[in-house]
């Protein structure tokens, strides 16, 4: 039971808590540096033991100051050919027809893959569904566009896109064999990943490989356009100096190397990895791509209810800054209404153009607010923010186990609704409350409420609501 046939080769897993689990099983090859990916065949008829994590894609920092969030395994390996997943599965045997999740992690494509702070264990475990995560390509090993400066990389836009199609279709061949439905796949991602689930469904050559989708804390404003795509490969080859003259140059350096080019691009500005609307894999805007899909299918968008409260972390002037940057420095308000308009500005506007855009296709749709913060979560460390639902402060309520022994009641009774929704969501096409429309912009809010208290409310605004204060 525990030895599975893939394109692959022979997998063979281990129970992890009861639970039949493989790890670290590859589903792609990178021929070359800043090249598309293929899939990856089997190199020999024995089975082999998919019993520990596989390499993570190289993570570069976040930013110019040390960062507190280091969310990989102590032993993490890092290395560029990444590419390969892990799978949970109840019940491994053809036939079984479960759900399947499939996670995309968040990390601004800089950092992340498979995390310790992420146990997809609960969704196999407590709800008896499939469940898959993933690496792919990080920062520039995959979101690096060197195609408007060397027709030699024409195809190098969009590689971390392409990786995670290529996960997809590894997922469509061969999840049956794990007892999974490849007929009924679930996107869920946060944050960055969440944006990565956006993106899918505006990518045309992405249709069929999913049937539901669940987006938090993101959304499909977050693309490149050619310029800025041309614009930042052109900074980070100038920031490069002497290690690269050419982008044929960038092939050949040490990993090490390409860390240290992004961090002096940092240096002299804003990076972000993002989708490129290339005209090729992504030919528009993907809010257009979205409005205009012919086929539809259901989508949860989730935000939290302070959002921007994050920026916090940072202390010093980082709230101030965003503020500056988003709005100018001709008012100068109180800071929670700084954070409440931010969180408006950043994540609940995108989240209203993604359900407009779906509702538009016909796609049914649903909003969630996120209104609280469990006490495990990765955050909860931090005093200053410990108590408010800052952006991923729902990340512990999707992967806790809520049967298990961590956390308070109120932290299971959370994650027993935040789970429940996306559950659902994979098993009946619905997380179980009404669909969010123009006429009824309503969203569930998700949080330690009486029973009896109504839960469906308007998306958070840019006025501070005192929530969790």
């Amino acid at each position: 039971m525990l030895t599975i046939e893939t394109t692959s080769g022979r997998m063979r897993g281990f129970l992890d808590r009861g639970v039949p689990n493989w790890r670290g099983i590859p589903y792609g090859r990178i021929p070359a540096r800043f090249r598309p990916a293929r899939p990856a065949a089997a190199v020999s008829t024995d089975p082999t033991d998919a019993v520990r994590w596989g390499p993570v894609s190289w993570q570069v920092p976040m930013g110019v100051t040390p960062q507190r969030w280091n969310p990989l395994y102590l032993d993490a390996v890092q290395a560029e050919d990444c590419l390969n997943l892990n799978i949970w599965s109840p019940r491994p045997e053809p036939g079984a027809g479960q759900p399947v999740l499939v996670w995309f992690h968040p990390g601004r494509h800089m950092v992340g893959g498979t995390m310790r702070t992420i146990d997809p264990w609960t969704y196999a475990g407590r709800h008896g569904l499939v469940v898959v995560t993933a690496n792919y390509r990080l920062g520039p090993w995959g979101w690096l566009p060197l195609d408007d400066l060397d027709p030699e990389f024409a195809d190098s836009a969009n590689l971390g896109v392409r990786d995670q199609l290529l996960l997809l279709h590894w997922v469509r061949d061969n999840i049956a064999a794990f007892g999974g439905d490849p007929d009924n796949v679930t996107l869920f991602g946060l944050s960055t990943g969440g944006n990565d689930v956006a993106t899918l469904l505006g990518t045309p050559s992405a249709a069929g490989l999913f049937h539901q989708a669940a987006i938090y804390s993101g959304g499909a404003d977050t693309h490149h356009h050619r310029a800025d795509a041309a614009d930042l490969a052109r900074r980070f080859l100038a920031a490069s100096g002497d290690l690269a003259r050419g982008p044929r140059d960038l092939v050949n350096v040490p990993n090490v190397a390409l860390r240290y080019s992004h961090s002096q691009t940092m240096l002299a500005g804003s990076v972000r990895y993002r989708a490129v609307i290339d005209g090729d894999l992504i030919p528009r805007p993907l809010l257009d791509s979205i409005a205009e899909r012919t086929t539809t299918l259901p989508v949860l968008v989730s935000v939290t209810s302070e959002e921007a409260g994050i920026l916090e972390l940072a202390r010093g002037a980082a709230v101030d800054a965003k503020y500056a940057a988003c709005f100018g420095a001709t008012d100068d308000p109180a800071r929670e209404e700084k954070i409440a308009r931010l969180s408006a500005e950043l994540y609940v506007r995108p989240a209203e153009h993604l359900l407009a855009a779906l509702h538009s296709s016909g796609a049914a749709c649903w909003a969630q607010v996120f209104d609280y913060h469990p006490t495990i979560s990765h955050l909860a460390g931090y005093p200053h923010i410990a108590r408010r639902a800052v952006h991923a402060a729902d990340t512990s309520a999707l992967f806790s186990d809520p049967a298990g022994p961590e956390g308070t009641d109120a932290d299971r009774a959370v994650a027993t609704q935040e789970q429940n929704g996306l559950v659902d969501l994979a098993r009946h096409g619905t997380p179980g409350w009404p669909a969010y429309t123009p006429e009824q912009p309503l969203a569930k809010w998700i949080g330690p409420y009486p029973p009896d208290t109504a839960a469906m409310r308007p998306l958070p605004t840019d006025t501070p609501t005192g929530v969790l204060r």
